[in-house]
């Protein structure tokens, strides 16, 4: 009988991670939760520079509105009262003692005016947040500071607020004022702004504190006309104004005086002055923070010998002793020297010794240990416009207009900074600015006593930098300068506009500090700004520590409409990021088409299902909606914070949905996926036909046109579908990205409540790729068949005919080791496919960690979730086995003839399927054994196959793992394969191969540069029932195959990787050899088959090669175009732009090659 060689739906050309796992059977180590090849990047260092002139004690924002000529409406200054030759400044909204910041010599009252408390314009516009951006603002929900050690600090007393929560080194924090009654100072306590009478007084005074102004805009209404503002005194009998969304303190349309009160004693106490919003902000976003960060302190006037260094990681105790730095830092009376402090931390970053950042552990071991490709920031916060010193060193000069020396790194890479043709907008004419400063320390290498062999600093998109540099992070609380920020920067890159003179426009000079070192500038106006201003910043950083990714697409022929689909994650806060990328009609990828995203919480709480048990099935993912069992999961996660009854499970199942993190009570997150790891994305429209109309002519289904059912497969919404490691599979509009709906698995609910943690360390959840497929039902459906991967033993199906108005009664079933002991890890992913029998099936291995530990197949009958197992019988606890992902053999009339599968002992079984099941084939042994040199080789990726010219089946796998913590060690010679099934070979009794691999033909690889070459032995197969090569060359130590193979006609492509060293954090995460073979013989063809002269086609001046070796990659996905086909590949790292991995892009052009040769489609087998 003719061999069907259609695959299902389900591969759609997706290359991914999914299946690069397994393990040998003598070592059982356990599943690793952490991804094995892609490691965590270097942690980066991260100084944070703290503004700590006199002017952040200040109670007003910006500064403009500080000084009295512009307060009051006569104008007047109050020259009487300040000392000689200095601008009277009306400091303070609130009078206080000496030395609340400082042991001695702080700004106060007592040289410092204070406004007042009476009913007049200049009281309404400084107590009003419209004007005074540091003043309480109603809107917002004020916070208490981040607590060393965690948590965070107690919401203050509104009888008894703190002036200052912390006490300076040295000092006391026990002044208090009662915001809640009438206070009391005595004459002489203060300097009083009185308006009315347009000077000062010092007379005795009784306020009432709570008080605020709110401006009415409209009509003919300005901020210098009183009638325009409300005065609103927080106390009994007081109305006050509707709530706003951001007051979650308050449960009412309207807060109570209570609720009030206590967010203004919180402004108060953690928000008054510049420098108290300035530490809740910087303590706030430093303490979500990561551990595996290096974080180091210092502050613009106190900078040189007492900057505190860049800490070993950001554990607690380091945490913690940044959070008590920050809050008990002394604030002088001082000046705003922001270029010596930016040129200290430089100088700082040049420090070479074994007490420098650039050490791995601070003072300890030899600098032979230090880490090269360290990455290195600042983030200046600062209030005012600099001035004072300048660099030290004689370092004035113009360095961004003049031309910079030249770098070389890698590969004879050479950079040298030309201001007569920049690439962005950098140069200026001015010398001895801020600008200049940071410029000098990004484009000089910080460490020239380095080879251009250690210029490995990774580079992005937004900083091409590759030799060790400092990059700027710049923040402006209260100020803006003369240029638009940030609309003229399209100007100042083409030229239309340049940059001012740093000297005299210096918010200009710190904006373009920023550009300078390719780093960012954020104006805030107010503290909530610059709160967000600071995550922005630290978050930005993340984000270029590092991704890794997998690609899709939604066509196997380039036409109009084509995309890729790129998901990557970020190691450094486990979130992830899934892009779509338009190609062009060439199949040249353009820019970023869109980024996934979700949609709100209060729209997509209710699009999130899971499956509850075999009699409710599915609901919504509610918590009284799950089993008993489920709900105590997370009520019992919710009794371990404190204070008691600040979190209930109901909120952290809201947290799992992209709920609330109650004011980082729960772990904050940056980006709405978690990390999308060993899951890959399928698209489905209109799918593959996948000739279920030569289906048998007595099946049942022929009562339904499958043809009917492509015409309207065609006409439906696109969807990717993806899995996350925030528990859940991803269901994104294929036109916009938006989330349509998500599922949940209850196969990983037990640990769901871990995601809500602070000190969440990696997990797997939803981690292998989704199989779509067509079938039948009553009707032509279209399912979905998902597994959980290295995050749970479960496998689960949804009904995903009509994807926009998914319900929970499209949840079909889910089946988990509680069902079934012989279900382990679902490595891999499931098939698709309608048995003889007539029973449509979902394929799989049981993977694992079984309970029995041994081999087991499991056809799961889609309807309803009914299970069949064939158990090989191999395995147990001493060597366990597991087998792994399928591959489906179709007769002609599109139903299952065999099934093969490899295990983790290096054993290729085949199933043989007919009307009256299935069985092991050849009385129950193994099809071949992988063992080279008595040592088993696992296959932990399921095989290709293409008819034998001889009748049966050539099987095309290859051999190794890296699932274990400890593989990228191994070191064990893996190899490739293709054997022969002679099933129904004429005059042939089929019979499995004994022999391992003396019964096949030996070719040889041998590795010059980065390619590889085979000797080419003929192949006889009256006398040998295959092939191999073993990846034993000097490029191939600990190569293995870990993702499937691809038959194209005639050719074979293999992909290896290569783990990187252990001992070497900053070597690439790998290398990948892409092998082209022919796949009857193992040899290389006649013509080249690779872009050896990097011109990015493959022609005729190529030479002949059977591998090359690249950056590590997880897949190929190859698109035909004409008589091109097109090769895309995702790599781990290098090859970026702004939306992360990029494609990287070969092209074939079979022109050049004998007209016999033909690509034929990508058409995935799992």
């Amino acid at each position: 009988m003719t061999n069907n060689l259609r695959k299902p739906i389900s591969y759609y050309l997706i290359c991914a991670l999914a299946a690069q796992f397994g393990w040998s059977a003598s070592a059982y180590a356990g599943i690793s939760q952490m991804p094995p090849l892609v490691k965590p990047n270097v942690p980066p260092n991260i100084f944070y520079t703290l503004d700590d002139s006199g002017s952040m004690m200040f109670e007003m924002l910006p500064d403009n509105i500080a000084r009295t000529g512009n307060n009051d409406t006569s104008g007047t200054a109050y020259n009487n009262y300040c000392t000689s030759g200095d601008d009277c400044w009306v400091t303070s909204v609130f009078p206080r003692p000496a030395n609340i910041y400082n042991i001695s010599g702080d700004y106060n009252q007592d040289n410092r005016v204070v406004v007042g408390f009476n009913h007049n314009i200049t009281v309404a516009r400084w107590r009003s947040s419209d004007v005074n951006k540091a003043y309480y603002d109603p809107k917002v929900l004020y916070v208490p500071w981040a607590k060393p050690g965690g948590g965070q600090m107690d919401p203050a007393n509104p009888a008894a607020a703190l002036l200052n929560p912390v006490a300076p080194n040295g000092g006391t924090n026990t002044t208090t004022m009662n915001l809640t009654q009438n206070q009391t100072f005595a004459a002489g306590y203060a300097a009083w702004l009185n308006d009315a009478a347009n000077a000062y007084d010092t007379n005795a005074r009784t306020i009432f504190p709570a008080l605020y102004y709110i401006y009415n805009p409209g009509g003919s209404c300005n901020k210098s006309t009183l009638s325009c503002y409300t005065r609103v005194e927080i106390k009994a009998g007081t109305s006050l104004p509707p709530k706003a969304p951001a007051r979650t303190d308050c449960t009412a349309a309207t807060c109570t005086i209570a609720q009030e009160q206590q967010n203004f004693a919180n402004w108060f106490q953690y928000y008054r002055s510049r420098i108290l919003a300035a530490r809740a902000g910087t303590g706030l976003a430093f303490a979500k923070q990561s551990a595996t960060l290096r974080v180091g302190f210092g502050t613009i006037n106190t900078t040189g010998t007492v900057i505190n260094r860049v800490s070993d990681d950001f554990t607690d105790p380091n945490k913690t002793a940044f959070l008590n730095t920050l809050y008990k830092h002394r604030m002088p009376a001082s000046s705003t020297p922001l270029r010596k402090a930016i040129d200290e931390v430089g100088q700082y970053f040049r420090n070479r010794t074994v007490n420098g950042p650039w050490q791995t552990q601070y003072g300890i071991g030899a600098t032979t240990t230090q880490l090269t490709c360290r990455q290195n920031y600042n983030i200046l916060m600062t209030d005012g416009y600099w001035n004072d010193a300048a660099a030290g060193g004689g370092r004035t000069l113009n360095y961004d207009g003049t031309a910079g020396p030249t770098i070389t790194g890698p590969n004879a890479t050479t950079y040298t900074y030309n201001p007569a043709n920049p690439v962005g907008p950098y140069a200026d004419t001015f010398a001895n600015t801020l600008a200049d400063i940071a410029f000098y320390y990004w484009s000089r290498d910080l460490r020239d006593d380095w080879g251009p062999e250690k210029k490995n600093v990774p580079v992005s998109g937004a900083d091409p930098a590759f030799w060790q540099h400092l990059v700027h992070f710049t923040v402006g609380l209260g100020v803006a300068g003369n240029l638009n920020y940030p609309g003229d920067l399209p100007a100042l890159t083409a030229g239309t506009k340049q940059w001012p003179d740093g000297a005299s426009n210096q918010i200009d000079d710190l904006w373009h500090a920023a550009v300078n070192s390719r780093g960012k500038f954020f104006s805030a106006s107010n503290p909530t700004e610059f709160s967000a201003a600071l995550e922005s910043s630290l978050n930005t950083i993340s984000e270029r520590i590092g991704d890794a990714a997998a690609v899709g697409t939604s066509s196997n022929t380039v036409r109009s409409g084509t995309s890729l689909y790129t998901s990557s994650y970020r190691t450094s806060d486990w979130s992830g990021q899934i892009v779509q990328r338009p190609l062009d009609v060439n199949g040249n990828l353009t820019t970023a088409g869109w980024v996934g995203s979700v949609p709100a919480f209060s729209t997509r709480k209710d699009k999130v299902f899971t499956y509850v048990d075999a009699t409710a099935k599915g609901r919504k993912f509610d918590l009284l909606n799950l089993a008993v069992a489920d709900q105590a999961y997370f009520n019992t996660e919710a009794l371990t914070y404190l204070p008691a009854n600040s979190v209930t499970g109901a909120n952290i199942v809201d947290y799992i949905k992209g709920g609330p993190d109650l004011g980082g009570i729960l772990r904050p997150r940056t980006q709405a996926f978690g990390d999308f790891v060993n899951s890959a994305p399928q698209y489905l429209k209109e799918g593959e036909d996948d000739g279920y109309d030569f289906l048998p002519s007595t099946a049942p289904e022929k009562a339904n046109s499958y043809t009917d059912f492509l015409t309207f497969k065609a006409g439906r919404p696109s969807m990717v579908y993806i899995g996350a490691n925030d528990g859940m599979l991803h269901a994104l509009d294929g036109a916009t990205g938006i989330e349509n709906f998500a599922y949940v698995p209850k196969g990983v609910m037990s640990k769901l409540p871990e995601l809500s943690r602070t000190t969440y360390g990696h997990k797997f959840y939803v981690d292998g790729t989704p199989t779509l497929g067509d079938y039948w039902n009553s009707g032509w459906k279209t399912a979905l068949v998902g597994t959980t991967g290295a995050g749970g033993r479960s496998v689960f199906a949804l009904d995903v005919t009509n994807p926009t108005s998914f319900a929970q009664n499209n949840v079909l079933w889910e089946i988990t080791s509680a069902d079934d002991a012989d279900l382990g890890y679902t490595i891999g992913n499931a098939q698709i496919g309608r048995m003889p029998n007539g029973d449509w099936v979902a394929v799989v291995g049981n993977g694992y960690e079984s309970g029995n530990k041994h081999a087991v197949l499991f056809l799961i009958r889609l309807k309803d979730g009914q299970v069949t197992k064939i158990d090989t019988g191999v395995g147990n606890a001493v060597t366990p086995n597991g087998l792994s992902s399928p591959t489906l053999l179709f007769n002609v009339d599109s139903t299952i003839k065999a099934i093969y599968a490899g295990d983790i002992q290096g054993n290729l079984w085949k199933f043989n399927v007919t009307s009256s099941g299935t069985s092991v084939a050849f009385s129950g042994v193994p099809l071949f054994r992988a063992v080279r040199s008595t040592k088993t080789q696992p296959i932990t990726v399921p095989p290709d196959i293409t008819p034998h010219p001889r009748g049966g089946m050539l099987i095309l796998f290859g051999t190794g793992k890296v699932y274990e913590t400890d593989d990228a060690l191994n070191t064990d010679v893996q190899s490739i394969y293709g054997v022969w099934d002679n099933t129904g070979v004429a005059s042939v009794t089929a019979s499995a191969i004994t022999g391992s691999q003396t019964a096949l033909q030996k070719q040889t690889l041998t590795a010059t540069g980065s390619s590889y070459t085979v000797d080419n032995k003929p192949m006889d197969y009256s006398a040998k029932r295959g092939w191999y090569m073993d990846l034993d060359t000097t490029l191939s130590t600990g190569e293995r195959i870990t993702i499937e193979p691809q038959v194209y006609f005639d050719e074979v492509i293999f992909t290896s990787i290569i783990p990187a060293g252990a001992t070497d954090t900053c070597s690439s995460d790998g290398k990948s050899t892409t092998f082209i073979l022919r796949a009857l013989t193992g040899g290389v063809f006649p013509y080249p088959v690779f872009d050896t002269n990097g011109d990015g086609k493959v022609d005729s001046s190529d030479t002949l090669i059977a591998g090359k070796q690249g950056t590590l990659t997880f897949g190929t996905t190859i698109l035909k175009k004409g008589n091109k086909s097109i090769i895309y590949q995702p790599p781990s790292s290098g090859s970026t732009d702004a939306n992360g991995p990029k494609p990287v892009q070969t092209t074939f052009s079979q022109g050049d090659v004998p007209a016999t040769r033909v690509w034929k489609q990508l058409l995935r087998t799992d």
